[in-house]
């Protein structure tokens, strides 16, 4: 190749690296923090104490907390770090044979970024703060045959087998202030589930649940985003789950989508569920409530695409001790395969189904179909595409999460979410707020309240106001992202069909708030 060419070549991919969009996190500035560094790396300790910490190689005054970066660095032989209830720190650094452990259900709260290098490991963590941020965790593997390790442990019993680096958590909270994200690289498990509670949870690695309970599930909450990113993937470790919980659920508000409109995909993003017999609902597959969003922003949706494809389909695929689950040669027959349920608004541009039963995509909305473009169909699908498509059967408006043993999962996620409430009430200038409200709450079962989407039946109009004197309110009814170009609240805004309402306020001098989504759920329309 002459120089030349080799001059072109190079341009051509310099062009190309700097067009590339960035992920959030690498947008994010930070101010000086003060860093704390474990005093005797392999000496196990307790974080809350002062003395165990080390800041610019002398005695810390104090221990960590939310301003704190915290390091815990490689030593030879194993150390755990145990954190009080809910403990905080902003960056977390845990390096080869440090371990970090919070307390069940009161976990780490780390409100900036999270880099598990390899060798290290961490347990009971929580996302939360007003940052883009990532979660990395290095050359952790998930449990095989060959590799003997197993997600046994913390609280849920102990083994011989050593435990899986990739387990990082036994429930795992991210509740993000606003529009914030988390971006999830590398393998990442948890031993129950996922709660994707405020903000943005961008999965650019593999992400996975329910490795021994039977009986975790990937929560997506009101007005929070499940993002995939190119290669990105999500699914449980097995097929069905034990407490009736679809392997996904959208709730009111929630969206999912692969890729952004600032970073869309350049290669398939997948989402694996349960291939199961689906005698009833809950047993397996996604669940979207009216109200939710599912999109695909792809650089070419022929070949960039969001791929829902059964969990047993893929070679070498293994639950959380390291059995088997693999069985690609068996497609979907009559009810045997995935199903997804979706009352939400589906607009697909790039999507890819395989494995599917047969009327396996039950959608509320059957003509919102006709919009979709660039969707493909596998070989192991239960019949050709039209019988892979039946009507919605189940309450579009419901939250299916109850473990019915007396302890409601949902209150779990109520205390998460009141914290974070708690945190924007204190430092939020704008506490925007909108009327009427779209959101009411019912009873699960006989003992259990839960948020239900208000169904309208008649128009109504919609009042937003901000706490901030001079600030300017603009929203979006098409469930676009709200700018200042957007359309500028003047007067209510009428409503009379089931619309996804994006508020966001701009002031001088300061940051525009945290976007505000709503989902308005009519009966008629």
């Amino acid at each position: 190749m002459t120089i030349s060419r080799l001059l072109l070549a190079f341009l051509v991919s310099v062009s190309v690296s700097l067009a590339a969009p960035r992920p959030a996190y690498e947008t994010e500035s930070w101010p000086a923090a003060r860093t704390l560094t474990w005093a005797k790396p392999g000496t196990s300790g307790a974080f809350a104490e002062a003395a165990n910490w080390l800041e610019q190689g002398q005695p810390a005054s104090a221990a960590p907390d939310r301003t704190t970066d915290v390091v815990l660095p490689a030593a030879a032989q194993n150390y755990s770090v145990t954190a009080p209830p809910n403990a905080e720190v902003r960056h977390l650094t845990v390096d080869r044979n440090a371990y970090i452990e919070a307390k069940h259900r009161n976990d780490l709260q780390v409100w900036g970024n999270i880099w598990v290098k390899d060798g290290g490991r961490l347990q009971f963590v929580a996302c939360r703060g007003p940052k883009h941020t990532f979660f990395r965790v290095d050359a952790a593997e998930f449990p095989t045959p060959e590799n003997n390790l197993t997600f046994l442990g913390g609280v849920k019993g102990r083994s011989d087998k050593p435990q899986s680096r990739a387990r990082v958590s036994h429930k795992f909270e991210i509740a993000k202030y606003g529009d914030a994200s988390v971006e999830l690289i590398g393998n990442i498990g948890v031993g129950d589930e996922i709660m994707v509670q405020h903000g943005r949870c961008i999965v650019s690695g593999d992400l996975r649940w329910s490795g021994v309970t039977d009986k975790g599930a990937l929560e997506v909450f009101d007005g929070a985003i499940l993002e995939l990113q190119s290669g990105g993937a999500v699914g449980p470790f097995i097929s069905t789950n034990a407490k009736h919980v679809y392997n996904i659920n959208l709730y009111r508000g929630a969206t999912l989508r692969a890729g952004s409109p600032e970073r869309p995909l350049t290669s398939d993003a997948h989402v694996f569920l349960g291939y199961g017999p689906n005698k009833a609902p809950g047993d397996t597959g996604l669940y979207a409530a009216a109200g939710s969003v599912i999109r695909v922003h792809s650089a070419n949706p022929k070949t960039a695409r969001l791929v829902f494809t059964a969990l047993t389909g893929q070679p070498n695929r293994y639950d959380g001790k390291g059995a088997p689950v693999s069985a690609p040669e068996r497609a979907a027959q009559g009810t045997d395969g995935l199903v997804l349920r979706l009352a939400g608004d589906v607009d697909l541009r790039g999507a890819h189904f395989d494995y599917v039963s047969e009327n396996g995509v039950r959608l509320a909305r059957p003509e919102a179909r006709a919009r979709w473009t660039d969707v493909t169909f596998g070989s192991h699908n239960a019949g050709p595409p039209d019988r892979l498509f039946g009507a919605f059967d189940v309450d579009a408006n419901v939250y299916y999460h109850n473990r019915g043993d007396g302890e409601s999962e949902f209150a779990l996620t109520t205390k998460a979410t009141k914290s974070m409430a708690d945190y924007m009430k204190k430092s939020d200038p704008y506490q925007l707020k909108v009327s009427p409200e779209a959101v009411t709450t019912g009873r699960d079962g006989a003992k259990f309240d839960k948020p239900l989407s208000i169904v309208f039946e008649q128009p109504i109009e919609v009042t937003i106001a901000t706490k901030h004197a001079a600030a300017a309110i603009h929203y979006t009814t098409d469930g676009s992202d709200v700018t200042a170009a957007s359309p500028r609240y003047t007067a209510p805004i009428r409503l009379d069909r089931t619309t996804r309402l994006n508020v966001r306020a701009f002031a001088p001098g300061i940051a525009p708030s945290a976007p505000l989504t709503v989902s308005y759920v009519f009966g008629k329309k």
